[in-house]
């Protein structure tokens, strides 16, 4: 079985990430760097066993659901103690600033916390990642009055977050919200209904609803748009006008309830600026997205351990068939798609967590006039390469997700196909990876529109910088090969800039190459500090570089008359 704190997230807790830099950016020069290292491994191990535990409870109780119950939402009984586990052990919101209770620790420590959770219960990972995200938020952007009144309560575990966004008409285009938030003496309330809300039966909502003074001016765009909190209960004990209309029911992480919401004249507290709860929602969105990546990840681990097991202990013409030749190959490429899922996603964690030390050293004021300079350049270039590097995060991890989990059935043969097949089940709760929190489709749409704004010649630069400094044999000779893979891109994608319809079809072809190359050298890199993870990093680049080779040839080839050929494929459909 793989680790559940695996060599690959181990390496970036011990070894890779410059935490000596990190620490003295938001603590100051005076920071205990070893010991805070040997706290973050801690807490790592310590969340490795209890998810061993919650995952022994969580695959046998796979398909029991929420259920509504007069109006409250009551959990599965492993759901509900697998929280319980996590919550005792203070394994909850651990982004939270010790001010307000929490440990204020790293987001890539988050991650690789929800990695394990999603890897043990990925309906019990929605839970716990999105009660992080949208305390977040409210961490973030509310009043200081509403962060002392709800952030200690999220640390704690008593309360839950839901993030509501979709409604009926309003799925990925979020300017056709119409819920209403109307300003009274004061005080404001919510009128509304939305759909397919995660944990939606939690105590606190946050709502992106359309200002009522600026309604009809503003329909159809995502200005306009607050956010609020919104909870069920009011300060006094009171209902508040927040009705659970019913729960759905879903193929796969079946533990966490999916509900439609009715605001009923509902009491709510603005977040952020009148008008501007698009630009704080897209933070907890992002968040989010790191988040669901991880979940990716999680799900792919437990389904390649599942898969590699089985496939040792299962004998076929005389050899366990993890022996044959074909199926070695098959597990050697999902493990590759799993390690380079997790090399980008690391990335985007790493430089987001460095951006938010930055913004800690600049707080405190303490620093010369030269050095803010610097490091107000490094964090602008920072944020282009993440915003970037997080659709293609989430992209790269829940793809992945879908094919490790159906190379796993794969390997089991006929008992993968089986209702109480593990792998199996794994699979159907990979799917929602691919949806949630923005479609794959959207996620390369994003990175092209990112793309477009300059942000891969910032990232480009930095690779091309990283693969200098790899010199010694045999490592420098893959690094030409990441480098050439770089030129390709590059002699590509400016060209197609230029027709944006045709960018557009070929985004996802686009944000394949651009991911091997990012995972690339950040393999080649994990292989400089670890050599024995060589091979991964040789095999990633040999495998993957023939695929950039033939897209890039497929892209410049074509033109945006492929759209009027899909058209006459499509018309033989009818």
């Amino acid at each position: 079985m793989i680790d559940y704190f695996s060599a690959g997230s181990r390496l970036y807790l011990t070894d890779f990430v410059d935490w000596e830099t990190y620490f003295r950016l938001r603590k100051g020069p005076d920071a205990d760097v070893e010991a805070e290292k040997a706290a973050l491994v801690e807490v790592l191990e310590s969340a490795a066993g209890i998810c061993r535990e919650i995952e022994a409870e969580a695959r046998p109780n796979w398909h029991e659901e929420a259920r509504l119950v007069d109006g409250k939402v009551v959990y599965p009984d492993h759901i509900r103690r697998g929280y319980e586990k996590l919550r005792d052990a203070g394994l909850i919101c651990l982004g939270v600033r010790e001010e307000y209770g929490g440990f204020d620790l790293p987001g890539l420590v988050n991650n690789m916390l929800l990695q394990m959770v999603a890897r043990a219960d990925a309906g019990l990972m929605t839970l716990v990642g999105l009660q992080a995200g949208v305390a977040e938020d409210i961490q973030l952007y509310a009043s200081e009055e509403l962060k002392q009144q709800w952030l200690p309560r999220f640390v704690s575990g008593e309360l839950m977050g839901a993030m509501d966004l979709t409604e009926p008409q309003a799925g990925s285009d979020l300017g056709a919200i119409v819920t209403r938030a109307t300003e009274e003496n004061g005080e404001v309330f919510l009128d509304g209904n939305k759909i397919f809300i995660t944990n939606g039966g939690c105590e606190v909502h946050l709502v992106l609803a359309r200002d009522a003074d600026t309604f009809e001016q503003s329909r159809g765009t995502t200005r306009g748009l607050s956010l609020f909190l919104c909870p069920r209960h009011l300060p006094d004990g009171r209902p508040n006008g927040v009705k659970v209309l019913r729960l759905e029911e879903k193929l796969g992480i079946h533990g966490s309830p999916t509900a439609a919401i009715e605001f009923d004249h509902a009491r709510a507290w603005r977040i952020g600026p009148k008008g501007e709860g698009f630009r704080c929602m897209l933070t907890l969105m992002n968040n989010a997205r790191l988040g669901v990546a991880a979940q990716g990840v999680g799900i792919s681990e437990a389904a390649l351990s599942a898969a590699i097991d089985y496939a040792k202990q299962r004998k076929q013409f005389g050899m366990p068939i993890y022996e044959q030749p074909l199926m070695k190959n098959i597990l050697a490429r999902a493990a590759l798609s799993l390690e380079g899922s997790r090399a980008v996603l690391y990335r985007a964690c790493r430089l987001l967590d460095l951006n938010r030390a930055i913004e800690r050293a600049l707080e405190r004021g303490d620093l010369g006039e030269a050095e803010q300079a610097e490091l107000q350049r490094t964090f602008e270039q920072n944020q282009t390469r993440v915003r970037l590097l997080t659709p293609l995060a989430k992209y790269l991890a829940t793809e992945s997700a879908i094919e490790i989990t159906c190379e796993a059935i794969q390997a089991h043969g006929g008992l993968g196909f089986m209702a109480e097949s593990e792998v199996g089940k794994l699979h159907l709760d990979a799917i929602i990876t691919t949806i949630y929190e923005g479609t794959s489709e959207i996620q390369v749409s994003f990175a092209l529109k990112e793309i477009g704004k300059g942000a891969l010649i910032v990232a480009f630069d930095a690779l091309a910088k990283e693969l200098e400094s790899i010199t010694e044999p045999p490592l420098v000779e893959y690094a030409d090969k990441v480098r050439h893979g770089i030129e390709l891109i590059q002699s590509a994608f400016e060209p197609l800039m230029q027709d944006m319809a045709y960018a557009l079809m070929s985004a996802q072809s686009l944000a394949e190459v651009v991911t091997t190359v990012i995972a690339g050298a950040e393999l080649l890199r994990q292989a400089q500090v670890s050599p024995e993870r060589f091979d991964l990093a040789a095999s990633w680049i040999n495998r993957r570089m023939v695929d950039v080779r033939a897209r890039i040839n497929r892209i410049k080839e074509g033109t945006v008359a492929r759209l009027d050929r899909c058209e006459r494929v499509l018309s033989l459909m009818r």
